[in-house]
């Protein structure tokens, strides 16, 4: 009877653990997501840090940032993990980061070093399990032993070619024992290094493209010495440097085919000049055809907008010649005053409701997502001290090209923005002749007929009748 018992026993224990672990899996698959309640749009949110910001204490073994809620290994904006996102400086080595569901840990590789401020900065990318995601940078310091100096070195790191900031770029400042320091822009390109200790430091900024936090080949960069006190500011203007010359990546033939555009595949010298004798233009037979004229592209968006201008100006003087159209007594032009400012009003009214039109719409648009609305980045874009660099150049010529006729053009004594200095060349086919349309022809030939027999008949009206006798001689006719 006992071993009945204690049989049934054990399968009723094997039943009810069937069922909890059962009902385990079921929790733990549901653990991220759990069903009902409100939709979560909140980020996670920073509970705890230690050390705290800007402690003096003695090396500590991990930097740890607790969040209020579990957040995710994966981030946001494209980062492969987490350890893209932290950037310790001074820089010892690639940063160690660990996750641990609501804590995260940051540490060097080489760990911490006595005597020395640490400021860690982390990229914009933490979300959590919903993809609410914290749109700003964290940034923390503090101090193994010594003062937080109160320094900061802001700017701009451009990409010159593209003439727009350089998102994402990574910023050092080398200190004379080879310290390097290490901050990282927003999208617009802006930084800001702070807690420097003062003096000279050659700073460099450069596009990281694999995310490496090291500058490799092919990366756009450039450096900058700056003496540091309290407050010091660096524009970049990062650009490809190698040593390989331009070449020329394609020819556009326009203007009824007087005009080429040439097209490098990187930008030139922004001191480059050209003249005549540096574009040449070779026919089939390897004869010249003479050039009339080099424009730059920024030479030739000038000459178009003092074109645009002059024909402007053409056109309201032709009109203020006619004189006004409306009486010009001080009443009416207070009448005009008052219907342009009135209008001007509501353009701008008409301008603020659209805007808070769109406003909701996104709003409304996020909550049936779940997610958080973020409102667009207003602030304007950065402009580069320097001016821009092109690409491109437009020849004309003093005769027009043959259809589907081959040419050979070179560029001499052409100079890219590394100053490497070659004469690159380039074939090239110019099209087909353009078929006339069939019954433009018909309509063309048409019109010209019937004009023939519009003149014929005018003139055979002018002529004056006259009567002939048996033999075919005019006489006059009797009155």
């Amino acid at each position: 009877m006992s071993r009945s018992v204690s049989g049934r026993s054990r399968a009723r224990l094997r039943l009810l653990a069937g069922v909890a672990a059962f009902m385990a899996g079921s929790a733990c698959a549901n653990q991220a997501l759990p069903p009902g309640g409100p939709p979560d749009v909140d980020s996670p949110v920073i509970v705890k840090v230690t050390p705290e910001h800007e402690a003096i204490i003695s090396r500590p073994r991990d930097v740890e940032l607790r969040f209020d809620e579990v957040i995710s290994e994966s981030p946001r904006g494209g980062a492969r993990d987490l350890r893209e996102l932290v950037f310790i400086s001074p820089r010892s080595g690639q940063p160690r980061v660990s996750w641990g569901r609501t804590r995260l840990t940051i540490r060097p590789s080489k760990g911490w070093k006595p005597n020395t401020v640490y400021s860690i900065q982390i990229k914009p990318g933490i979300q959590d399990l919903r993809n609410n995601g914290i749109d700003t940078t964290i940034r923390l310091v503090f101090s193994t032993g010594g003062p937080i100096p109160r320094t900061q070195v802001t700017g701009v790191a451009f990409d010159w070619p593209a003439g727009k900031g350089l998102s994402g770029a990574v910023i050092e400042a080398i200190a004379p024992d080879s310290t390097i320091y290490q901050a990282v822009a927003d999208s617009a390109g802006r930084y800001e290094l702070r807690y420097l200790p003062p003096g000279p430091y050659l700073m460099r900024a450069f596009g990281d493209r694999n995310s490496s936090g090291e500058l490799d080949p092919l990366e756009l960069w450039d450096t900058v010495r700056v003496t540091l006190t309290e407050r010091a500011s660096a524009e970049f203007h990062a650009f490809g440097h190698d040593t390989v010359g331009l070449r020329i990546a394609g020819v556009e033939v326009l203007d009824s085919n007087r005009v080429l555009k040439v097209t490098f595949d990187k930008p030139f010298s922004p001191t480059q000049a050209f003249p005549l004798d540096s574009v040449r233009l070779f026919r089939p037979d390897s004869s010249r055809l003479f050039v009339r004229q080099v424009q730059t592209s920024a030479e030739k968006l000038l000459a178009d907008s003092l074109a645009k201008k002059a024909a402007t100006d053409s056109i309201a003087r032709a009109a203020a010649a006619k004189g006004p159209k409306i009486d010009s007594t001080p009443a009416m032009r207070a009448r005009a005053d008052s219907i342009q400012r009135v209008r001007r009003q509501d353009s701008l009214a008409n301008a603020a409701a659209t805007a808070r039109r769109a406003r909701l719409e996104a709003e409304r648009a996020a909550r049936a997502r779940g997610v958080r609305y973020v409102p667009p980045d207003t602030t304007p874009p950065p402009k580069m001290s320097r001016p821009p660099v092109y690409t491109s150049i437009f020849v004309t010529l003093d005769s027009t090209l043959r259809w589907q006729t081959a040419y050979r053009l070179e560029v001499r004594g052409v100079r890219s923005l590394s100053e490497v200095q070659k004469a690159p060349s380039r074939g090239f086919t110019t099209a087909r002749q353009p078929k006339v349309d069939s019954t433009a022809r018909r309509d063309t030939v048409a019109r010209r007929d019937t004009t023939r027999r519009d003149t014929t008949r005018r003139d055979s009206a002018a002529v004056a009748p006259v009567r002939r006798d048996t033999l075919g001689a005019p006489r006059p006719r009797r009155r």
